[in-house]
């Protein structure tokens, strides 16, 4: 899943109110009737934010986050978990099974009876450990050390991570595999053990060098169960005159079907070292069940000048979290809850709603992001654990 990347929305809203907007499927700019996102949880008791959620099924939802008195995320007394369940959210410490490797958590599922969380200590050791319905046990830590930045849990013992760029790491119920990438990958993403895509970048092949200079291209690589294999993707290169160290990269991928998948990232160079700069380039790209193409932004579709951040299981897509593109192809806009003025927020403190990241809840319609409301205020800024869901109107 990803994400990674991109997932970040922000929109300022004054507290007397809501304020406005800080494939090939049919391609349509017709009005849609959208439900807003709605606030399901805000800590107005505590300064921090959530950071990951995992959606095991409707009623099972798990959720990370931090707090702290003065906005120091490292404080291991401030991390904590939160768990929907039966209707209301209950706090939770992080399991001891992680030894300690609790910050930086990430969270992934594919049931209820199993729910995985991954974290990190001071030491960069990774801990990990599984819930199974009833309690958390210890699982062997993967081979390497950091954060892991990318996980897909299909079963209990069919679990990959990303713990470094050019390696995967795969669970089989009794150790892990270390599986080396044929390009360095930023997110992976799949619908079985058989259909697991990775994106990333290459530094060399076609595009790379040469005429334009280009350090990097953009790389997708497919798991069919037995191997990873790259494939072929769509070069990029600045006209001339071309800035300085130009590149491409893919930073998400959002699998659908085996037939249908989406992939993004950017077409960019370092900035700073000539005036006349050309406009950072944004990639999109569909797979199709047999290649990648390149979508273009389509008129009449905002969508699709914005990264994926994830998609229903009716293959309905948030780009960003303002824009909603059902299965049909319609593009719409989406609405913020009112964040009221109360508590600490003063008569002129500003609210932002950030959502990071979003994922979709099985068996339903619904997305819920994580996340904080943020208030920007003089002497007495603010930030609060926040959850929301939004849930798209069926199509008529």
């Amino acid at each position: 899943m990803k994400k990674t990347s991109a997932t970040l929305a922000v929109l300022v809203l004054a507290v007397a109110g809501c304020g406005a907007d800080s494939g090939d499927r049919p391609e349509t700019s017709a009005p849609a009737k959208v439900r807003s996102w709605q606030l399901e949880h805000v800590d107005k008791t505590v300064r921090g934010e959530m950071t990951t959620v995992t959606a095991a099924s409707e009623d099972d939802i798990w959720a990370a986050g931090w707090e702290s008195d003065n906005g120091d995320m490292s404080d291991p007394r401030g991390q904590f978990l939160m768990r929907y369940e039966g209707g209301g959210w209950q706090r939770r410490k992080p399991p001891a099974e992680l030894d300690g490797n609790i910050f930086h958590p990430r969270l992934d599922s594919s049931g209820p009876d199993n729910v995985w969380i991954f974290g990190s200590g001071a030491d960069f050791a990774v801990g990990v450990a599984r819930w199974d319905g009833d309690r958390w046990q210890r699982v062997p830590r993967p081979p390497g050390s950091g954060t892991v930045s990318e996980t897909k849990v299909f079963a209990p013992d069919d679990v990959w991570v990303l713990l470094g760029e050019r390696q995967a790491q795969h669970w089989d119920g009794r150790r892990w595999t270390t599986h080396a990438l044929p390009a360095a990958a930023n997110a992976l993403d799949g619908t079985a053990g058989d259909d697991l895509w990775a994106v990333g970048f290459r530094t060399s092949g076609p595009g790379v060098d040469g005429a334009g200079g280009e350090l990097s291209q953009p790389a997708a690589m497919h798991w069919d169960g037995t191997s990873w294999t790259s494939t072929p993707t769509p070069s990029y290169r600045f006209p001339e005159p071309v800035p300085p160290e130009p590149g491409a990269s893919l930073d998400g991928v959002e699998v659908v079907s085996p037939k249908e998948a989406w992939a993004f990232g950017s077409h960019t160079f370092n900035h700073g070292e000539v005036e006349e700069e050309p406009p950072i380039e944004h990639i999109l790209l569909r797979w199709d069940g047999s290649r990648w193409h390149e979508r273009k932004v389509a008129r009449g579709d905002d969508c699709l000048s914005r990264n994926i951040v994830t998609h229903g299981e009716d293959g309905g897509l948030l780009f960003g979290v303002r824009r909603y593109r059902s299965p049909e192809g319609r593009c719409t806009k989406l609405s913020w809850p009112h964040l009221p003025a109360e508590g600490e927020v003063t008569a002129k403190g500003r609210q932002q709603l950030w959502l990071d990241p979003v994922v979709p809840v099985p068996g339903t319609r619904k997305f819920i992001g994580v996340g904080k409301v943020y208030v920007m205020q003089s002497g007495n800024p603010l930030t609060m654990p926040t959850i929301a869901t939004y849930e798209p109107p069926r199509s008529p």
